[in-house]
């Protein structure tokens, strides 16, 4: 995938008039202001669909959230509000490090595009676009902070892999789910980043590590529900247990 060209990401009918140049290069990044009738000072509300984050460190309390395409960091005081701007549509999925100090966040429309912040400095450090045709589903950040995994929507859905510490500039991109396979509406990774897992309303998939090659498999586990004789509920957690081939699933009425 080769840096793509700078766009501009001003709309009459943003509130912030910032515009971003987007690649894969910390140089070739900056962000340009511009004088305007209007500047944000205050918001009200957040994305349902978005969790709260907690960034707290050292006894000092912060948390982050989404408001429409701005990212937001409150303090315990809730007298304060840092903005963080660069999405131009609504800001769809966010992952913190385990440290706190690298966020990611991703809008899906008209095209993907990830920011990854600073928020020690709460400037942005890298940009990526260009990875899917047809939106993502979820973002997650390794617990290192190092590896960035999303998993796309329909059709052509995947996981992608990208090391964006390194500087990598193509991702890596996972073997295609099956059309035969229902639609993955969320995923994980195990911490030492080498499995995944994806579920769907009663599916799993495991991407485990191929034994004689550098590529991932996928192990597909479909009407997990219906063959266990159980009426059939959205399966909303899966967790692969480290160096075992188990797995423990939860559904939406509380089943195992």
């Amino acid at each position: 995938m080769s840096a793509s060209k700078i766009k501009e990401t001003q709309r009459t009918n943003d509130i912030s008039t910032q515009s971003l140049t987007k690649s894969h290069n910390d140089e070739d990044h900056s962000q340009v202001y511009h004088d305007s009738s209007l500047s944000l000072s205050w918001t009200m509300g957040m994305n349902s669909n978005v969790p709260l984050l907690n960034l707290s460190i050292n006894g000092k309390t912060r948390y982050f959230y989404a408001a429409s395409n701005v990212g937001i960091i409150g303090t315990g005081s809730g007298k304060a509000q840092t903005f963080l701007q660069g999405h131009v549509s609504t800001i769809v999925s966010t992952a913190v490090s385990h440290d706190k100090q690298w966020l990611v966040t991703a809008e899906s429309t008209p095209e993907i595009y990830l920011i990854v912040w600073n928020t020690f400095t709460l400037k942005p450090v890298k940009y990526l676009t260009n990875i899917h045709d047809t939106g993502l589903i979820r973002v997650l950040i390794s617990r290192d902070g190092k590896l960035i995994s999303i998993l796309t929507e329909t059709p052509n859905q995947h996981i992608i892999l990208w090391r964006w510490s390194n500087n990598d500039v193509n991702p890596i991109v996972l073997p295609i789910i099956p059309m035969s396979c229902e639609r993955q509406s969320w995923f994980t990774m195990i911490e030492d980043r080498s499995y995944f897992c994806s579920i769907g309303i009663d599916s799993v998939i495991f991407y485990t590590p191929s034994k004689d090659s550098d590529r991932m498999k996928l192990e597909i586990h479909s009407d997990i529900q219906r063959k266990l004789g159980q009426k059939i509920s959205q399966i909303i957690f899966c967790y692969m247990i480290p160096r075992k081939r188990e797995a423990v699933i939860i559904t939406s009425n509380g089943n195992k």
